[in-house]
């Protein structure tokens, strides 16, 4: 990924968010996206609006990556509680059967 950086003067960077802490974090992000697609980052301009979006992206895309965890660590949670009941209620099953057998006879 070529860098092209365009409007870099540091006297704007506090007022548009253009900062290398910013562009690094994008950086970052976009490389793990393209990299879970097997991928490259397409080289573009770096422009303090590209960032500021890019940014906000990552940021959205970092918290609902996260809100899945947690749903699916919950989903993989109910499941074992699920099977668990199940176990007993199978086991209750087999206890019962031979009563319900020996109430017939």
């Amino acid at each position: 990924m070529s860098e092209v950086i365009a409007g870099s003067d540091p006297s704007t960077e506090a007022n548009t968010g253009f900062d290398a802490s910013r562009i690094a974090k994008v950086k970052a992000w976009l490389v793990s996206q393209f990299d879970a697609a097997r991928k490259d980052v397409s080289d573009f301009e770096y422009t303090p609006q590209s960032i500021a979006h890019l940014h906000n992206l990552a940021n959205i895309s970092q918290e609902k990556t996260q809100a899945a965890g947690i749903v699916a660590k919950d989903f993989c949670q109910k499941a074992s509680e699920y099977h668990s009941q199940g176990r007993t209620l199978a086991q209750l099953e087999d206890d019962v059967a031979p009563c319900e057998a020996q109430m017939e006879s």
